[in-house]
């Protein structure tokens, strides 16, 4: 069962801080707001990186784990942002069941930093292993 012990988790946050740089920038800078997705399939054989089909230039596909992902939606607003999540979503659930699978998005407009994007996500990735282990007791 995949865990994020607090070492994992901060290595996997300080490389999407890293990929968030540019976009961070230019969302305090010029106001284009992005969003971050992160995906978590708990079937061990699943590799996220052949499921997922990013469709634009600007945004940003980064493989955590085989099968823990984030995505970067580029210029997009709250609205939007919601579709994009909707469509990696129906990429990924072809392959993982809805108990079998994690996605969230959060968007630039909804958080402060990208820091504290990162860390709700990070969160309710940790509430749902939690609650996916007891359902297995």
């Amino acid at each position: 069962m995949f865990s994020l012990e607090k070492e994992r988790r901060q290595k996997y946050s300080n490389e999407v801080i890293h990929a968030l740089e540019e976009y961070s920038y230019r969302y305090k800078r010029y106001h284009i707001n992005f969003a971050l997705a992160l995906c978590y399939c708990s079937k061990e054989e699943a590799v996220l990186s052949e499921l997922v089909d990013i469709k634009r230039k600007t945004d940003r596909f980064i493989l955590l784990e085989n099968n823990l992902c984030c995505v970067i939606f580029d210029c997009i607003d709250h609205k939007t942002s919601k579709k994009a999540a909707q469509n990696l979503e129906a990429q990924i659930q072809e392959h993982c069941t809805n108990k079998d699978y994690f996605m969230r998005a959060v968007s630039s407009l909804e958080c402060e930093s990208a820091s504290k994007m990162i860390n709700s996500l990070f969160d309710t990735l940790k509430e749902f292993l939690y609650n996916a282990n007891l359902k297995k007791i």
